[in-house]
């Protein structure tokens, strides 16, 4: 959709407490509310709440909307699906293998929590339910049919447990999986460096070195999992064909805390843009925050000096990006619009009184509109509150922002009010 540059707050909507970021389809908008446990339908033009439905445990992540139904998981170890007009359950699915709790963040779960983001792909929904391959019998995966629940397909990933009386350790990377929003690059089904096929038949590419790396379908992958917003300097965003095992990629192409992409180009915030020996690294208010466009085409390749090695810089860039742009503010979300990205977040600004200010909201936020063809800033506008990480959404025209203290805002052009 293409969006104003000129866009102004049109409503906001108070949800309250920790919120997920939106999606919105027929006109109505769908947040989580996370530590309530609710799902909120809220109407499109002025934000009014429609309906709400309380789930038996944390929402972790947003809704998927179907069809006509409204599909997540919960960390009750439940998937849940909604009528999306009135908001009555139409079914749920235990996913997880017993109906029992643990104590997690001050709450009840799962010890088999599942993602609230559902991945439909050719008409079926998958899960992923579960901690860890190596925890509480392993990680279960489904597949089911959107209006019923029926069960389709299902495989439980347990271990590798290797044979301790054998030296088979590697010193960087092990194998096994860990529970997240499953993700697809249209043919196939991913969960961190593992593939499934439609049916959930494991076809894990073999490594391709002896680190971990593995080569299969190019698509969107955080190696921290989905769910963490952190930025750790270790972890990252990368759209790519090539799962990177220990191999670091901030000096690679399409590489960053956040990204966005569409068929021939990923946009993404570099954050991590020095290295400290092996540690990537960034200055507040000095160095850091490059926003970037790169060509999708343009995948990352082995530096010399790591082929072979324990250790090693990591990936390199065999192109330069398309554009780059040192940005003084941490967007901790970004959409493209058309020809445009929009990016929110605070300032960085780094004051002697209060160096964590920026950093903990008490400098206020921003929204940037910059051209996708150069980077250049269009506009700016003040926000109330930072952002939700990866909160901020484009629809019909319009932009719709999630924010930490509990806020749905809508932004669109003044002329089309």
């Amino acid at each position: 959709t293409q969006v104003s540059a000129d866009v102004q707050e049109v409503w906001t909507a108070e949800v309250g407490g920790k919120i997920t970021p939106p999606v919105l389809a027929s006109g109505r908008v769908f947040v989580a509310q996370v530590d309530t446990h609710r799902i909120w339908c809220l109407d499109q033009s002025g934000g009014k709440p429609c309906w709400t439905f309380t789930a038996g445990a944390r929402i972790d992540s947003p809704p998927t909307i179907h069809e006509d139904h409204v599909l997540f998981g919960c960390r009750d170890g439940w998937v849940y699906c909604l009528n999306a007009a009135d908001g009555q359950l139409a079914w749920r699915f235990r996913a997880a293998p017993d109906d029992c709790r643990i104590v997690a963040f001050e709450q009840l779960e799962s010890p088999w929590p599942v993602p609230g983001s559902v991945l439909v792909l050719d008409g079926v929904a998958y899960v992923a339910a579960g901690r860890s391959s190596f925890l509480d019998g392993g990680v279960y995966l489904y597949g089911l049919k959107p209006r019923t629940g029926e069960l389709l397909y299902q495989t439980r990933l347990q271990g590798p447990w290797p044979d301790v009386h054998q030296e088979v350790g590697r010193p960087f990377d092990m194998e096994g999986a860990k529970g997240d929003i499953l993700v697809t690059d249209g043919a196939h089904l991913y969960l961190y460096q593992m593939t499934f096929d439609k049916e959930l038949k494991d076809i894990t590419a073999e490594r391709a070195s002896t680190l971990g790396d593995r080569i299969s379908g190019r698509r969107l992958i955080a190696t921290g999992g989905f769910l963490d917003d952190t930025w750790y300097d270790r972890t990252y965003w990368t759209y790519t064909a090539r799962w990177p095992g220990f191999y670091y990629a901030n000096a690679g192409p399409k590489a960053g805390q956040i990204l966005v992409f569409d068929e021939s180009t990923t946009y993404g915030l570099h954050v991590f843009t020095e290295r400290a020996r092996l540690s990537p690294r960034f200055t507040p208010a000095d160095k850091g925050y490059q926003l970037f466009a790169d060509d999708n085409d343009n995948e990352p390749v082995l530096a010399p000096t790591s082929i072979d090695r324990e250790k090693g810089p990591g990936y390199s860039r065999a192109a330069p990006p398309k554009w780059s742009q040192q940005v003084p503010l941490r967007a901790r979300a970004m959409i493209l619009a058309g020809d445009k990205l929009f990016l929110a977040g605070p300032p960085d600004v780094v004051p002697e009184d209060d160096p964590y200010a920026a950093f903990e909201g008490r400098r206020g936020a921003q929204l940037w509109c910059v051209a996708a063809a150069d980077g250049k800033k269009l506009t700016e506008h003040a926000l109330s509150s930072l952002p939700v990480f990866d909160g901020l959404i484009a629809a019909e025209g319009r932009l719709y922002l999630a924010t930490l203290d509990g806020t749905l805002v809508c932004f669109d052009a003044p002329a089309r009010r």
